[in-house]
């Protein structure tokens, strides 16, 4: 190389340190200025809680069932260290950070743990199967077992059944423990209930802390110590082919008993049967205390569930939620749902209604409330398989569970009620609610009339109603669709409104939302009957039955939020260091 060409490299060298060192004394500048605004002057430690608060919310909202897109999302809380030098010094400062842990690749979660340096361990992961790279990921985690506060595991039930053995040695500090079965539910029923066990001494006797547990579609049994007595929320779904596994219900019992703690608990297909012969419930031996539930959820046969709840005492303030399968013994659990309520409170507020999978959906309050905006009710009944005049003679008459109820919401396509005993099991119902068609009956029954006793006059079912709501109602009919009498809905509903002004028991306000074949016109009728009308005034006809179909059915799928998703790279933190990129501090 000439001694010229030495002579321009050189120049040119110099020339890129002075930019180099004129950059960098820029960036201290900058640095050196943004120490003067007024939230560069909070200590270190307040940055650093407040991190933590941003990486605790993000990783709640993290499902481990989400697919990877979903990982990378998790991973911009490292946005944070980003914003400056001191803020990533902050950062990188607090182990705590980086104990938050979602198993996405090796190259991330290596820089992670090592971040993490001695701080509590919170993992999640989603293996897709055996050959998952993070299921060997999952392995080198747990070799810190003892530093995991919270493992939160959803893999192929013979994985987990695999990995189980390796959980081992002390949990001192584990709080949360989660192991779910995520096979579809025909895979998961395919395999052999061998496949789906859970070892009988899983980490017995080894978690002091624990607060947490799940077990998902897999099979144990109700001895097995890792149901520890220090338990807070307690969530078990069992299989259905794997009942012979559970134990004696007598062991679900005794196990309960020592769960004092308890603040939520969930079963599902997890409690043992009684005799297939068995028709009626048999009388309680003993009953467990659990004084400071907060909510439960027991799902099953309905003899099963209702069996299971007459076993419990609960307090007060204890949600419960009974979903039974199968119409046989229906009648048990409806019963045991009546007593819990009759125990305390009534309930003043009651919402009934169809679902995809319950033909009754019952939900109860024991103040007066709007069901749509209410929060969690204190009872949620649910059962299969069974009929709306079953629910009538037995909920409402039966049980009388709804005696006291002021505020009735009923959504439901189903119009064979038996809506005498329904409205006769309801004496103060001050507002009603219905959804959808409520069949010819409905008025029909809201029209009977009492005989006075004792020189009183007469007077109709439901005196103190005074508010009446209806959605999604077709108020006209066709021709070929009245009854023998040529009324229509509207027509009954005219003359039931007159009727209660006529004794004296008007209507105080009629609401009609989504209602179809109903005009201005129509609405006319009905002004001066009722001194409040609140109409939403949309017009839709269905003369036929069958709605009317939108004429442009190709339009091209368009999903907004696929449109809004963005692939986040959660690798792009650990390539090498940080370049000096800023998002408006230094």
């Amino acid at each position: 190389m000439s001694s010229d060409m030495q002579d321009a490299f050189a120049t040119r060298k110099q020339v890129e340190d002075e930019i180099a060192m004129h950059t960098q004394a820029i960036i201290d500048l900058r640095g050196r200025l943004n120490t003067m605004t007024s939230i560069a002057r909070l200590p270190p430690e307040l940055f650093s809680e407040v991190f933590l608060h941003v990486v605790r919310d993000s990783y709640a909202d993290m499902s481990s069932n989400y697919p990877a897109y979903d990982a990378a999302r998790f991973y911009t809380w490292i946005k944070v260290s980003h914003v400056c030098r001191s803020w990533r010094a902050v950062a990188l400062g607090t182990p705590r950070l980086w104990g938050h842990i979602l198993l996405t690749k090796r190259p991330v979660v290596e820089n992670i743990l090592a971040r993490s340096k001695k701080a509590p361990l919170l993992v999640r992961v989603h293996i897709m199967s055996p050959t998952d790279e993070r299921a060997h990921l999952l392995e080198n985690v747990l070799q810190d077992f003892s530093r995991l506060q919270e493992l939160r595991v959803s893999g192929p039930a013979r994985l987990l059944q695999e990995l189980c053995p390796k959980i081992t040695g002390s949990a001192s500090k584990l709080e949360t423990l989660v192991l779910a079965d995520n096979a579809l539910y025909g895979q998961t029923y395919a395999q052999t209930v061998g496949d789906t066990a859970l070892p009988p001494t899983l980490l017995e006797g080894q978690l002091p802390l624990l607060r947490s547990l799940e077990i998902r579609r897999l099979v144990f049994n109700w001895r097995n110590p890792v149901l520890s007595s220090t338990l807070t929320h307690l969530a078990l779904t069992g299989r259905l082919d794997s009942q012979s596994m559970l134990g004696s219900f007598d062991q679900l019992l005794a196990t309960l008993e020592t769960m004092a703690r308890l603040e939520f608990l969930e079963i599902e297909d997890a409690i043992p049967r009684l005799p297939a012969e068995t028709v009626t419930l048999p009388t309680p031996g003993r009953k467990v205390a659990l004084p400071r539930l907060r909510r439960i959820a027991l799902t099953g046969q309905c003899l099963d569930c209702a069996n299971l709840a007459q076993h419990l005492s609960l307090s007060p303030a204890t949600r419960a939620v009974l979903v039974g399968r199968g119409s046989n013994s229906s009648r048990e659990l409806i019963r045991i749902a009546g007593e819990l309520v009759a125990r305390h409170k009534p309930l003043l507020t009651a919402r009934i209604s169809s679902t995809y999978n319950a033909q009754l959906h019952l939900r109860g309050w024991r103040t007066v409330v709007d069901p749509n905006a209410a929060p969690e009710p204190c009872i949620e009944l649910r059962i299969d398989a069974l009929s709306y005049p079953t629910l009538a003679s037995h909920l409402v008459h039966d049980t009388k569970v709804l005696a006291q109820v002021r505020t009735l919401e009923i959504a439901s396509q189903y119009a064979d009620w038996r809506w005498k005993v329904v409205f006769a099991g309801m004496p103060k119902l001050r507002t009603l609610s219905m959804s959808y068609d409520p069949g010819e009956e409905f008025l029909t029954a809201l029209s009977k009339v009492f005989r006075g006793k004792k020189g009183r006059p007469p007077s109709m079912i439901l005196p103190d109603l005074r508010v009446v709501k209806f959605a999604q109602t077709r108020m006209c009919s066709v021709d070929y669709e009245k009854d023998e009498e040529g009324l229509d809905f509207l027509d009954r509903l005219e003359d039931w409104l007159i009727m209660r002004c006529n004794y004296n028991l008007p209507i105080d306000e009629l609401r009609l939302a989504a209602c179809t074949n109903f005009t201005e016109d129509d609405m006319d009728r009905l002004v001066g009957l009722v001194p409040k009308l609140d109409w939403d005034g949309m017009v839709e006809f269905d003369s036929d039955g069958e709605g009317d179909e939108d004429e442009d059915d190709e339009d091209e799928y368009d999903d907004p939020y696929f449109d809004d998703l963005v692939d986040y790279d959660y690798d792009y933190d650990f390539d090498g260091g940080y370049d000096g990129g800023y998002f408006g501090f230094y």
